[in-house]
């Protein structure tokens, strides 16, 4: 396996001046490293065709996406770029598998990256899908020429059209799923593509140009970057619980790290383990009580993880002095917390011996894990040790019947599949002979096809037209009715009657109603049919709106008749007077609603005169008792 890990030794892609970078070199027989440039960098990966490229993070090495996508497909079709960083730091990933590392040292770094590689940690950059674009057009602008122009055009659309055939042939004999695009032009074909259902290192066609023909082939880019994980890597956790009608809960990491912190009133147990498991998966369950609640046991047997209790109840004050370095909201989070750090506490030795006796390469967490499970730190070396051998004999050391066995299956298939292919060119001649000559049979069928087309679709646009003109006939006819009533109103207007606004109902939606559609002005004479829930709002918008009169139908409530009172604003019981009605609209006898008018504000000056009386003898009489 040849691996070649990077980090940036100096500057950034972004800066102006030359990037350094720090490259250590990882196979079978040799490990170095150097310092190069960039250009150097690209043309080593070319040369040596590594297996991977290691970065701790793609940022520090591209500055934008699309140099990302110009070195991939720079890069030979079986090297992966791997990221080994992306969710967490290096210098703790490197802890965690035992390589020591100064993270100012971009060549300790890069050493980092390789190994970690190496180990299966990281995940591969991905860019492209499983498709490829061939473009096959023409290599030279056609011009305005002269009096062989034609002849020139036809001879290069014949070279485009010949090379575009060739292509689809390959392609049909690799039995490769494709859709096909072209565009037809004098004498052949100008432009034609394929998008092949094929990652591009299967593509049997490179990018090359010809006098008259350019070829290019390409990976179609995916949307956004992915990230595709090279092997399983888990988190193993501590959690401690404070279960109530309040749940808090803490998660550590294997080395004491508080990785997160919550709590929640009536907490659902699956929400709680959904919190849990979004952080890793729990090796040790701790609880802060001698006796573990049910909570906790149900808690333990859903995880299959191991339950820490302590000798004796933790009192308040170690608590405190437990989660004295942590920040926490309330006393439900620090039990939390503290529970989990005298877990850790109890198995800290252990797992600080850990890390000091396990070699490179190993996951410590996962030895750290079985630890805690009880297991032997010796017997978990030797198993892996064991499970490594046996994985490396059985790829290498295969039995010789069986691998005769598998010659015979794949020389079979080979035939089976060579005669399938020479049946699938046959077929797909005869598919094309047949469509050429279904083309020209049907052409008559198809431009009846395109005639019948032609009269549905004005059948269809004669239909929308006729039911437009109904409506537009419809309108018409309720316009014209509106007319004649507005020639009626006038004419009675003219024989001594005046129009009013009619309000259907005496309620604020009614209110705003009858002022989009009909307008309501200062001056405006107002008929209410129905004052029957008419309050104090409605009244007061009226008097807002400016209203000079209100004709009645019914009891208005006393709330409104003191808001009209107080404006001086008349309101005419409607049996008083006679009325016409033209639906938002309605007649009245002008000299007839003139000599109302004048009354009913006769009346209110009236109630207002006695009204300002009575106040002035109430005020005398008060002073006069004061006095005496």
């Amino acid at each position: 396996m040849r691996i070649v890990g990077v980090d940036i030794i100096r500057g950034s892609p972004h800066a102006r001046f030359k990037s350094k970078y720090a490259v250590y070199y990882i196979d079978d027989s040799e490990e170095w490293s150097k310092s190069v440039s960039r250009g150097r960098l690209f043309r080593f990966v070319k040369e040596k065709k590594p297996d991977f490229i290691a970065v701790d993070n793609i940022s520090e090495i591209f500055k934008d996406r699309t140099e990302l996508v110009e070195f991939l497909r720079f890069l030979p079709a079986d090297t992966k770029l791997i990221q080994t960083a992306g969710k967490s730091s290096l210098p703790s990933l490197a802890k965690r598998y035992g390589i020591s590392i100064d993270p100012k040292n971009p060549f300790d770094e890069a050493k980092a990256s390789a190994l970690l590689v190496k180990y299966g940690v990281g995940e591969v950059v991905s860019v492209f899908s499983d498709k490829t674009v061939i473009k096959v057009s023409r290599n030279r602008s056609l011009g305005k020429g002269g009096w062989r122009q034609n002849k020139y055009r036809r001879k290069v659309h014949d070279s485009v059209r010949a090379v575009f055939r060739e292509i689809k042939r390959v392609l049909d004999e690799c039995g490769f799923d494709y859709t096909e695009e072209m565009r037809t032009a004098y004498g052949g074909i100008s432009r034609g593509i394929f998008v092949v259902n094929e990652p591009r290192e299967r593509i049997p066609v490179n990018s090359f140009r010809t006098r008259d023909v350019q070829v290019t082939v390409s990976a179609v880019v995916k949307d956004k970057i992915e990230f595709l994980p090279i092997g399983r890597q888990k988190t193993y956790t501590i959690v401690g619980i404070d279960p109530g009608n309040t749940v808090g809960v803490a998660v550590l990491d294997l080395s004491g790290n508080l990785l997160g912190i919550g709590s929640k009133k009536e907490w659902s147990s699956s929400s709680v383990s959904e919190f849990i498991l979004s952080f890793g998966k729990p090796i040790l369950i701790a609880t802060d009580k001698k006796n573990p609640p049910d909570y906790i046991l149900k808690m333990k047997a859903s995880f299959n993880c191991i339950l820490h209790t302590p000798k004796e109840d933790i009192p308040v004050e170690k608590k405190k002095a437990l989660a004295s370095k942590f920040s926490v909201k309330n006393d439900h989070e620090r039990d939390a917390l503290a529970s989990a750090l005298d877990a850790f506490n109890t198995f800290r030795n252990k797992l600080r011996n850990v890390e000091k006796r396990v070699p490179e390469g190993y996951d410590i967490d996962e030895i750290k894990a079985g630890i805690i499970r009880g297991q032997s730190l010796k017997l978990m070396l030797e198993k892996r040790e064991e499970i490594q051998e046996k994985s490396e004999k059985e790829e290498f050391l295969v039995p010789k019947d069986e691998v005769k066995k598998r010659d015979r299956i794949i020389a079979k298939l080979r035939s089976e599949n060579r005669e399938l292919e020479k049946k699938i060119s046959e077929l797909r001649k005869e598919i094309e002979r047949l469509k050429e000559k279904v083309y020209n049979i049907s052409s008559e069928e198809h431009r009846k096809i395109r005639e019948q087309n032609v009269f549905k679709a004005l059948q269809s646009e004669i239909r929308d037209l006729r039911i437009a003109i109904n409506e537009k006939d419809r309108m018409i006819e309720e316009l014209r009715g509106r007319i004649e009533m507005l020639k009626r109103m006038k004419y009675l207007e003219f024989r001594g009657w005046r129009s009013v606004k009619v309000l259907r109902k005496f309620t604020k939606d009614e209110i705003e109603r009858l002022e989009n559609s009909a307008g309501l002005n200062r001056g405006d004479i107002l008929y209410i049919r129905n004052v029957a829930g008419g309050g104090k709002i409605g009244a007061e918008m009226l008097v807002r709106k400016g209203v000079r009169a209100i004709i009645a139908s019914g009891e208005m409530s006393h709330l409104a008749m003191e808001v009209f009172e107080r404006e001086s604003i008349p309101v005419i019981p409607q049996d008083r007077i006679r009325i016409k009605m033209f639906e938002e609209f309605a007649l009245v006898r002008s000299e007839e609603l003139e000599e109302i008018l004048a009354e009913t504000e006769k009346s209110l000056e009236k109630r207002k005169l006695e009204r300002i009386e009575e106040i002035i003898s109430e005020y005398r009489t008060r002073r006069k008792e004061e006095i005496g």
